[in-house]
């Protein structure tokens, strides 16, 4: 094989699943993963951190070191897909890597507000380290502080329901549609009851502007607090849009089948920064639920393309969602091959429970297989329609 190393960029869960698969694939290839930070992050845990839980870390360097990886602790500044170099800045200054193949794993951020005042917002990033915020909240909560969660999707229920039960005496407000939108009606209506249980006040409101005593809303109300928490979704990486490469419109790269990077016959994409298609036609979401699928087929596919094998589609099903209720409620919402809910849910402790195994699964699974060179994990395959079946559906819908 060439010298020249196959690169990984990123190391949340996407690039190390990507790397212990390209290993077992490739035992002879120079891999050599570029991250910004030196331990892996459980950001579906942030919530936790957040609330001054102890969440386990883990460096990389040694981790990758027991699977003949080579770590580089930087944040890619560029990426020059014709030339096939990425230029990186790290401890020893900026220096340009050249590549014979890369699976770009960078990830999403959070999707900053677009409204006025919004630097007055807290975010879950990286550039906002968590510890500092725990200490404040702490402080806030002590003298019974208000605090603003704006956002009612998954990070948002997750972050007001898990502070508003770590800090009872602390005032929180949840800003944003019913909670759980993409849940079914009865799961949403226990999301709800639970927050309230917990002290959270419901906003059904859209935020305008915010300042540095509060934040406006769309009706005309003024919602006065100390602390306002930013969970309003995530954005693919912005690096990919000073890249001259083929994005989707919401900044994602596009991808073929086997994620192989739209027009790059060495590129391959996982996790957020991928625009992945599923079978009705959508591109997969921004979730921890796809970045181990996507990022252990792009590890197999390149692979492959290292050996001169034909490389395979990716064959991924969703099969349900998780949310936290704080420690001990949550929701289990079964879902379709397409992440469409169905009726079927668990709330209460079961799906606590569910939750915090789903958590450690992915937590686990990937550092097991980089350290034992074992595939471990399987993730869930679409149902495989007959064409038999598939004529007669449309013999049917002719017929009206």
């Amino acid at each position: 094989m060439s010298d020249l190393p196959i690169l990984i960029l990123g190391g949340s869960y996407a690039g190390l699943m990507a790397a212990s698969r390209l290993r077992k694939q490739a035992p002879q290839a120079r891999i050599v993963l570029i991250d910004s930070q030196t331990h892996i992050q459980q950001r579906i845990r942030w919530h936790e951190s957040l609330a001054g839980r102890q969440v386990p870390r883990e460096a990389l360097a040694p981790l990758l070191a027991k699977a003949r990886i080579e770590f580089i602790q930087a944040r890619v500044l560029a990426w020059d897909a014709a030339a096939n170099e990425v230029l990186v800045e790290g401890v020893e200054g900026q220096q340009r890597l050249t590549y014979r193949g890369v699976i770009c794993a960078l990830g999403s951020v959070s999707h900053a507000p677009q409204w006025a005042g919004a630097e007055h917002c807290w975010q879950l990033s990286f550039a906002q380290p968590l510890a500092e915020r725990v200490s404040e909240l702490r402080e806030l909560a002590a003298r019974g502080g208000h605090l603003a969660v704006i956002g009612s999707g998954l990070a948002g229920v997750e972050c007001a329901s898990e502070l508003a039960e770590r800090y009872p005496q602390l005032q929180v407000s949840l800003i944003g549609p019913p909670p759980l939108a993409d849940f079914c009606p009865a799961s949403r209506a226990h999301a709800s009851q639970a927050l309230q249980r917990l002290g959270v006040q419901l906003v059904n409101s859209r935020v305008v502007r915010a300042d540095a005593q509060g934040l406006w809303m769309a009706d005309g109300r003024y919602l006065a607090c100390e602390r306002r928490l930013w969970c309003g979704g995530l954005r693919a990486n912005p690096l990919l849009a000073e890249c001259d490469l083929a994005l989707t419109a919401d900044g994602r790269l596009r991808v073929a089948a086997d994620l192989r990077v739209e027009g790059l016959p060495n590129a391959w994409a996982a996790g957020d920064c991928a625009a992945v298609t599923l079978g009705d036609g959508r591109s997969q979401r921004l979730s921890c639920a796809s970045a181990m699928p996507t990022g252990g087929h792009a590890g197999e596919a390149l692979g492959d393309w290292l050996h001169g094998r034909p490389t395979q589609p990716l064959a991924f099903a969703y099969v349900m969602r998780c949310v936290s209720l704080g420690r001990r409620d949550g929701i289990w919402q079964l879902t379709d091959a397409y992440d469409v809910e169905r009726p079927r849910w668990l709330g209460g402790r079961a799906a606590a429970l569910i939750k915090w195994l789903l958590c450690a699964m992915v937590w686990h699974t990937p550092r097991w297989e980089l350290r034992s060179g074992r595939r471990l994990y399987a993730w869930a395959r679409p149902p495989v329609v007959a064409p038999a079946i598939i004529a007669t559906a449309a013999t049917e819908q002719e017929l009206g």
